[in-house]
């Protein structure tokens, strides 16, 4: 456990530590709120409360008398006052401590499920409070202190911040509102990570914000709509950028027809002229490459994760045949993620613009057809199979001189490839991370996959691989 203390002067300030309690929180997170009465206890609680609901002005009754106030917000969370519990059996009966939902507990018993521990001093003007925790609620806690400094900076420390929904990355995001203005604040902590880590074995850009920067320059010299920058530091690891909405180019799981195709023509016209081997940025940037070593690694996952297997160095070994002698005439900068939680919808602009373009840090060069397959077999979102022609027809004309056999032939082997890599990180996600949401996904990267391993005679000796190790081609039938 770690301590650290905040002297808090006014109810301004133990506001503003409650907004920070309320953007480290966790599901299961449970708190003891320890101090005298009038301590300041509850004037805590509601604050953290508050910024959870992102409503300055909730009511927010003391449980007192109700002794648990139940609320659903960004987190499920209870506010629990026992100072009229004196029995075992009626805090039994609370069932405090079950479930993933957040408590504060204004005056805790011994004994009880608690996590983190906040102490108040004696009452006067003036008061400090104490918080012991695990040492990453401790760390998340003081980075809320680089971020405030970081938007007094920018002019945008009165802001009105609400936490977005996570992704599967170690970034964080948060909207912005102020006096009618919107940004996005990316919280990304810079940092080298382990030399055996997954991110670097990945070719990630884990802790490496210069990647995002650079990657962006580019996007936008190249006529692609991008967050503009506002502010930033990279040592920090701090980013304010231009707030380009919520809108994506699918709507409630369902493709949207004319997105996808602006979609492809803007990936057409990126790859229209080769990408630079260095990018300028600033700051300038190196991307990784794409290849067997890379491969190795990333369908690593599907034995490990979804199959729950030893990885068969038979199955290593056709990946990496497959890959080394995969076509590379027309590789160009493949942004790994052009999906269409990545891809937003502005219908204010004009052409390709339309179209914008989020979390791309992680570009590596590889073959024109990652990016296009990635998009064209999404992984989220269905894409029927005669919309799928049509959108490759749109690139491929849009690109005349390629040669459009190798290229299809690349395009199979990269979808085969991903869709692997894919079910394989879903997986995981539901199995280490508690992401259970992304299950709903697994049929159809299953479909997606024996598509592509059907339709590339390439793929034939890892094609029979799958079905004498898996059920996935019977189960695509």
């Amino acid at each position: 456990m770690t301590i650290i203390r905040r002297d808090i002067e006014d109810e301004a300030a133990m506001t503003a530590l409650g907004g920070d309690i309320a953007r480290v929180l966790k599901a299961g997170d449970r708190i003891a709120l320890v101090g005298d009465l009038g301590a300041g206890k509850t004037t805590l609680a509601r604050a953290i409360l508050r910024a959870l609901a992102e409503d300055p002005a909730m009511e927010v009754p003391s449980p007192t008398f109700t002794i648990v106030q139940e609320y659903e917000l960004r987190l499920a969370v209870r506010h629990v006052d026992l100072y009229r519990i004196d029995d075992d059996e009626a805090m039994l009966e609370l069932g405090l401590g079950e479930g993933d939902a957040v408590e504060l507990v204004e005056w805790p018993r011994e004994a009880m499920p608690i996590t983190i521990d906040i102490g108040f001093s004696s009452m006067d003007e003036a008061r400090t409070v104490t918080i012991e925790a695990p040492e990453p609620f401790c760390d998340a806690l003081e980075r809320q202190r680089v971020l405030a400094a970081f938007l007094d900076t920018a002019g945008w420390g009165e802001a009105v911040r609400s936490v977005l929904k996570a992704d599967a990355s170690t970034r964080r995001y948060e909207r912005l509102a102020r006096d009618g203005d919107r940004a996005i604040l990316m919280d990304a902590p810079s940092f080298v990570p382990g030399p055996n880590s997954y991110a670097v074995r990945a070719r990630l850009a884990d802790g490496n914000m210069g990647a995002f920067l650079a990657v962006g320059a580019l996007l936008a010299e190249r006529g692609l709509t991008v967050p503009k920058t506002f502010a930033v530091d990279i040592e920090a690891g701090c980013l304010l950028q231009e707030d380009l909405g919520d809108e994506k180019i699918a709507v409630d799981g369902v493709m949207v027809p004319e997105r996808y195709r602006l979609s492809v023509d803007a990936i057409a016209a990126f790859h229209q002229a080769p990408a630079p081997e260095i990018l300028t940025g600033p700051p300038s940037y190196a991307p990784p490459r794409f290849d067997s070593g890379l491969t190795d690694i990333e369908v690593a996952l599907f034995p490990e994760w979804y199959m729950r297997t030893p990885i068969d160095p038979e199955f290593a070994g056709l990946w990496r045949e497959t890959i080394d002698t995969m076509w590379r005439g027309d590789d160009h900068l493949a942004l790994r993620d052009v999906h269409s939680p990545n891809l937003l919808w502005l219908p204010e602009r004009e052409g390709i613009a339309k179209i914008g373009w989020i979390d791309y840090q992680d570009a590596m060069v590889a073959p024109s057809a990652y990016d296009v397959v990635s998009l064209t077999q999404d992984a989220r979102v269905d894409v029927p199979d005669e919309m799928e022609a049509e959108l490759l027809a749109r690139y491929l004309a849009a690109r005349p001189g390629l040669d459009v056999e190798a290229w299809m032939r690349t395009y199979h082997i990269v979808g085969a490839e991903r869709a692997t890599r894919v079910l394989g990180v879903f997986r995981r996600l539901n199995d280490r991370d508690g992401k259970p949401q992304y299950l709903a996904h697994l049929p159809r990267l299953r479909r997606q996959l024996a598509k592509n391993l059907r339709a590339e005679p390439a793929l034939r000796p890892l094609k029979d691989w799958f079905a004498r190790n898996t059920t996935i081609l019977s189960e695509a039938m």
